[in-house]
């Protein structure tokens, strides 16, 4: 074995050749393997020696791709990390992860009666991704239940689709049903069966309903209707349709949008109180912050109108996300926007619980157009 052979050996063991160069001297070895074959040489010495060298250059390169997978994934998971919630330049500001999940958090506030709380859960991924969680409730009467969850992932900023498992294991049919007074087209609301209904249910019963008015209201009109009544507003459908929507072909509110019985609070709506720092080597670092939101007393119709308003800026600002968590088209959000501050903010219906006997006796109401029950329960008020 010439000492230029020895030479490019040991470069082959210690991985120092480049592919091309690697590939020559392999080639060079198989023909010198054929050659030590040949009689008078110590054929097993050599094929050892070879087999050693091959299999150490496999072994150091597989130990190189891992070590460099590893390096890719720690780089990886820290700017993932540093992406979603990197560093803000104002203490009160939203990091991306904040901003991401609050469209789901707004989003389901105006679009779903029971859309209270907040996303529960966000794991950050590896590859610049993320999934967020947000629990499916129902309110009946004084109860708040969980029937199922939504997870949404994220690709940087990018949003997919939702996907909904609801814990009962049965899809649930679940639809706003509610009719617009000033339509020619009615839902399929069998209100006389839903009377019934309620009229058979016993008296120790909470329920939960879609009533629809015999025309638009304001917010104003919709608390003094219920202010004397042992009930509870849920939330407040608003009235974004033109007359060309009314009178188009097969309309129907199966998803409309609106407000709940409180406002909705951004993170500029929070003031801070408090801030305890502490000090470290780099400097000081803030361990606990105190917040309050502003006041709201019950039935200040400004302040749910301009909470309500500024969410839907907040979404037009996001609205290819937003448009996620529908399941069908609709207008716009800038032409529902435009449409509120020309028309004001009106209500077509309203969504409330409380005693199921309770609940009955608005039919005795000129103003109840429609009901749909949504769900009952045992007995839970206390009011």
């Amino acid at each position: 074995m010439n000492d230029d052979f020895k030479e490019k050996l040991e470069l082959y063991d210690r991985g120092e050749m480049t592919p091309d160069e690697k590939i020559e001297f392999e080639k060079e070895m198989d023909a010198k393997e054929k050659q030590w074959m040949k009689p008078g040489l110590d054929k097993n010495k050599q094929r050892k020696i070879l087999r050693a060298s091959k299999w150490k250059a496999r072994i150091g390169t597989a130990f190189s791709a891992l070590a460099f997978l590893l390096l890719a994934l720690i780089i990886s998971s820290f700017a993932t990390n540093l992406y979603y919630y990197g560093f803000s330049s104002e203490e009160n500001e939203e990091n991306r992860a904040q901003k991401l999940s609050n469209i789901i958090d707004y989003g389901t506030l105006i679009t779903d009666p029971y859309g209270i709380g907040r996303t529960n859960n966000r794991e950050i991924g590896t590859f610049f991704t993320m999934d967020v969680t947000k629990d499916l409730k129902r309110i009946v009467g004084k109860e708040v239940y969980t029937v199922g969850e939504m997870k949404v992932n994220f690709l940087f900023s990018k949003m997919g689709f939702p996907e909904v498992r609801n814990f009962n294991e049965v899809e649930e049919d679940y639809q706003l049903k509610f009719n617009h007074p000033n339509s020619h087209y009615q839902y399929a609301i069998h209100t006389p069966a839903e009377w019934d209904r309620l009229e058979m249910l016993p008296e120790g019963t909470v329920a939960t309903a879609f009533l629809s008015f015999d025309k638009l209201v304001s917010t104003q009109e919709v608390f003094e209707r219920f202010e004397n009544r042992d009930l509870d507003i849920l939330w407040f459908p608003v009235d974004v349709y033109s007359k060309e929507d009314l009178d188009a072909d097969g309309f129907s509110l199966e998803e409309p949008i609106g407000f709940p019985n409180n406002p909705i609070l951004h993170t500029d709506d929070w003031k801070l109180e408090s801030k305890v720092e502490e000090r470290t080597l780099f400097g000081s670092q803030v361990v606990e912050t105190t917040h309050s939101a502003m006041s709201y007393e019950n039935g200040d119709v400004d302040m749910l109108h301009k909470q309500f308003m500024k969410t839907l800026q907040f979404l037009e600002e996001h609205e290819d996300e937003y448009m996620r968590l529908r399941q069908s088209g609709m207008m716009k959000l800038h032409e529902q926007i435009d449409f509120l501050e020309n028309n004001g903010i009106k209500h077509y219906g309203v969504v409330i619980t409380g005693p199921s006997k309770e609940i009955l006796a608005l039919k005795e109401e000129d103003w109840a157009d429609s009901i749909h029950i949504d769900d009952v329960a045992l007995w839970n008020w206390t009011n």
